[in-house]
């Protein structure tokens, strides 16, 4: 495939994500009922690392259709797998009713998630993180029961217990951790539940953090794109006991 094709392809992948809520959403993740993805683009990272993503859209029929995009997309998995291995990428529901499609795609690791959509992201140790260069150079909210404090703390206090997981991810999306307990959060995130988080990049009032990744970005002034990215960066780090 053409690297024009591949980008026509991601580019129809990535506009399945603009759709709401579905009520069958809550039966979709390897049968556990206990999760019901609340924003239209979701994942959940199981114990043995594999991660699933969840996306919903309603399609312009002017622009995209169905069809096409499903075939476009098992093109693209095929493609891949064919360079990483079989199944390494599957598409475990495609289902559309009209011009609304909520797709389900399941990913052998964090690493294929992030080739695979050419997007920023990790999943895996914090020592894993640090080599991997992440700083941890913004505030984290301490998180008890699902509520997060409202008093920001800074890098050091995260790395007091390097036993952690950590998922890095770029805003916005909603994420899960199948068998964890979510400690901590960086400030432009919000906690949903004890193991689900809102990634939404939304910053507190600067007045209750310590380091903003990049005040610009909220106050309105241009920003490169290296400061977005950095601004637009969630940390989430959980325990697995």
């Amino acid at each position: 495939m053409t690297a024009k094709k591949r980008a026509a392809a991601a580019g129809l992948l990535a506009a399945v994500t603009m759709l709401g809520g579905c009520s069958e959403m809550e039966q979709l993740i390897g049968g556990q009922t206990a999760w019901t993805p609340q924003e239209s683009d979701a994942i959940s990272i199981a114990a043995d690392g594999s991660v699933t993503e969840i996306v919903q859209d309603t399609l312009d029929e002017s622009y995209y259709d169905v069809s096409e995009l499903e075939s476009m997309i098992n093109s693209e998995i095929t493609e891949y797998n064919s360079e990483h291995g079989e199944d390494t990428i599957r598409i475990d529901s495609f289902e559309n009713e009209g011009t609304a499609v909520t797709l389900k795609l399941w990913y052998s690791s964090a690493e294929d998630y992030a080739e695979f959509n050419n997007a920023e992201f990790f999943s895996g140790s914090i020592i894993g993180a640090q080599i991997e260069g992440y700083l941890f150079d913004t505030s984290f909210y301490q998180v008890e029961d699902g509520v997060a404090d409202d008093t920001a703390l800074g890098s050091s206090r995260v790395f007091q217990d390097m036993s952690l997981q950590v998922v890095i991810v770029q805003a916005p999306m909603e994420v899960h951790v199948e068998e964890g307990t979510v400690i901590y959060i960086s400030t432009n995130a919000e906690m949903i539940s004890s193991d689900t988080v809102n990634a939404n990049g939304e910053q507190e009032d600067e007045g209750e953090v310590l380091v903003l990744p990049s005040s610009k970005v909220y106050e309105g002034e241009e920003v490169s794109y290296e400061e977005e990215k950095l601004a637009n960066r969630v940390y989430i780090l959980y325990d697995t006991e």
